[in-house]
């Protein structure tokens, strides 16, 4: 019996310490940009995180056109209405991908930090 009790108390400190685990590797989005970004880039980066930080995601999904389904994760969400958001105003490559990058935190910025 007493056996029992402890294998059923290591599993579930087991199961904790996954869960934890994995909360801790849960992307929450950026304060600031990259560092190795150059200045105009940097500039870019964070004009796009303001930009999609002052709407919530779910506003923003609506604004834009992106249709989330429930369970899908925050950033699966992000990253797609970023990309939708971002694509009709970069004509260039690199800078389409810093501008989405940029929203996407912003967006992740406020779901996980502003409530």
């Amino acid at each position: 019996m007493r056996a029992g009790v402890l294998l059923v108390l290591a599993a579930a400190i087991c199961a904790f310490g996954a869960a934890s685990t994995l909360a801790a590797d849960t992307d929450t989005g950026r304060l600031r940009p990259p560092v190795a970004l150059s200045d105009d880039d940097k500039a870019i980066w964070m004009t796009e995180w303001v930009a999609c930080r002052h709407v919530r995601l779910s506003r923003l999904a609506a604004l834009i056109g992106v249709k989330i389904p429930a369970g899908r994760a925050p950033q699966v969400a992000a990253r797609l209405i970023a990309k939708k958001a971002e694509a009709p105003l970069w004509d260039i490559e690199e800078q389409l991908a810093i501008a989405v990058d940029g929203c996407r935190n912003g967006i992740l910025w406020r779901y996980y930090h502003e409530s």
